[in-house]
């Protein structure tokens, strides 16, 4: 009797929790992962996940898969609350996973991302097929959902050269990360449970320790022994007693549905709250041929709006300090240094400007994703622009154009897109402390005149002083690109597809790649 009962109970919680797994699906909007190789050959993996559920709820938690047991975890955030979340260290043999307690649940239409930093041991070998190389096979986790958009960045040790490493598969963009090369792959549209292994190998000189040899192919480690005999259990157990039988299976289903899909990353998404001049840095040094005379102007007409310097003529460019003013920039701070005593600029001392918003923006964005960081804030210009044009009338307009000047700066289309909004005949009397009339040379200033006359006149005043601003522009870049050689991302490819034998190439698995048989990058939620 009692044993019927238990068998009808074990039955129908198995049923129940089979039903409410499939209630939940999702799909991985954004899966990111940052690799870093560091000289003693510790890895630092970032993970940032955006999951999505289309139908169920996600209750109590998302599990992100290790490479192996040799991990510590270093951090782990919800990033919509800000929470540091309670997790599990899970450290199976043959799964090892972080499991995240998440703050609420997650329900249909609901997205949610998670930033995970953790550090891991046992990843980097020597590379057989390349004496004196050491290297390293990684795969990103996949999922039983599908994947949108998958980035993975592995980041070099210091000191290794853009022609020194192996690669597999060819990159789809070769990075510099803090003065250190960096390999970057981009995936779209992957189905559930697609997996995607890249390979890198490097002069094994660059570290500081020696690292081991990869196992060979006829090696059984503990993980093989243990998975053998896990097998023999399972199906031992099949033949033992229906109630065995039935526990058993649950157990395998619910190790199935917490083993379902899950997510990684490289990076915190875009960043937020750069002033218009860095953002402009930003994109301007992920172009061939970056204009660095626009980013300057616009910081000197961040000095002229504040009160710190006048402009007292375009041809050829002369400046008046005008006084110490509170809060100011960093580079802001840096341009000043460059004002001579007769006005003019010293191009040197501009080069360091470039140099310290550089170092300035680099610092910022550190762990954020430059490519998002861009697209963010080439969405702030469009919306600037269309704050201007949606004024209902010339004079709002003109207010909104002078109150957003920065960021429409950063649209190389401004002088003529501007004249083209504020083209109005309307009678226009700017006030003294009006910015545009700060930024006109007291030749240039009227008592009076049109809107559109007024707009021309500011947008030649900014275009003559950019070509003013340096004596030589080809000259001037050369000699910024030449100073801040090696700290510009985004630099295009040269290289020609390397194959690279590493860590797990030989299915001898120690975890350290996932394609291996070994799963140690599963996940999941529930």
């Amino acid at each position: 009797m009692y044993r019927k009962l238990l068998i009808f109970l074990v039955a129908a919680v198995l049923v129940i929790s089979l039903c409410y797994a499939q209630e939940i699906r999702y799909r991985i909007v954004r899966e990111y992962v940052t690799l870093s190789v560091e000289p003693d050959a510790v890895c630092t993996l970032t993970y940032n996940l955006t999951v999505r559920v289309e139908e169920g709820v996600i209750p109590n938690y998302v599990a992100i898969g290790m490479p192996n047991p040799a991990f510590t975890v270093i951090e782990v955030l919800e990033v919509e609350t800000g929470e540091e979340l309670s997790h599990e260290e899970v450290k199976e043999p043959d799964n090892c996973r972080v499991v995240m307690h998440i703050s609420s649940p997650i329900g249909p239409g609901e997205e949610r991302t998670f930033y995970l930093v953790a550090e891991v041991r046992n990843l980097v070998f020597k590379d057989k097929e390349n004496p004196g190389n050491a290297g390293l096979q990684f795969t990103p986790s996949w999922y039983d959902a599908p994947i949108d958009d998958l980035r993975v960045t592995i980041i070099l040790p210091p000191g290794v050269g853009r022609d020194e490493f192996r690669n597999v598969p060819d990159y789809d963009n070769l990075l510099t990360v803090d003065g250190r090369v960096a390999l970057y792959w981009e995936r779209h549209g992957l189905a559930p449970g697609e997996k995607f292994t890249v390979g890198v190998s490097f002069p094994e000189e660059y570290l500081t320790v020696s690292v081991p040899e990869a196992p060979s192919e006829l090696t059984f480690t503990w993980e093989d022994i243990f998975a053998i005999v896990l097998v023999i259990i399972f199906f031992g157990a099949i033949i033992v007693s229906i109630i065995i039988g039935v526990m058993e299976l649950t157990h395998a289903m619910k190790k199935e549905t917490y083993e379902s899909p899950f997510l990684m990353i490289e990076a915190l998404g875009p960043r937020k709250g750069l002033y218009a001049p860095e953002a402009a840095w930003l994109i301007e040094s992920g172009k061939r041929k970056p204009d660095y005379t626009r980013i300057l102007t616009m910081i000197l007409y961040s000095l002229v709006r504040k009160g710190a310097v006048e402009i007292v003529s375009t041809s050829p460019l002369r400046l008046k300090v005008l006084g110490e003013v509170e809060g100011l920039r960093y580079y802001e701070r840096a341009f000043l240094k460059c004002i001579e005593e007769d006005g003019a600029l010293k191009e040197k001392c501009l080069v360091k400007v470039i140099d310290v918003l550089d170092k300035g923006v680099a610092e910022k964005i550190r762990g954020y994703n430059r490519r998002e960081t861009v697209e963010y804030y080439r969405k702030i210009v469009e919306r600037a622009w269309r704050e201007v044009e949606e004024a209902e009338t010339p004079e709002v307009r003109l207010r909104k154009a002078e109150e957003n000047t920065e960021w429409l700066m950063l649209d190389p289309a401004f002088p003529d897109r501007i004249v083209v909004i504020l083209n109005h005949p309307d009678s226009y009397t700017p006030p003294p402390t009006d910015p545009w009339v700060k930024a006109l040379p007291p030749s240039e200033r009227k008592p009076s005149l049109s809107i559109v006359e007024f707009a021309d006149k500011t947008a030649k005043t900014f275009e003559t002083i950019t070509h003013n601003i340096v004596t030589d522009i080809e000259r001037f870049a050369d000699t910024v690109a030449r100073t801040i050689e090696g700290r510009t991302a985004a630099q295009g490819r040269s290289r020609p597809i390397y194959s690279v034998s590493c860590a797990c190439v030989s299915c001898a698995c120690v975890c350290a790649c996932v394609s291996c048989a070994c799963a140690c990058a599963s996940g999941g939620v529930g």
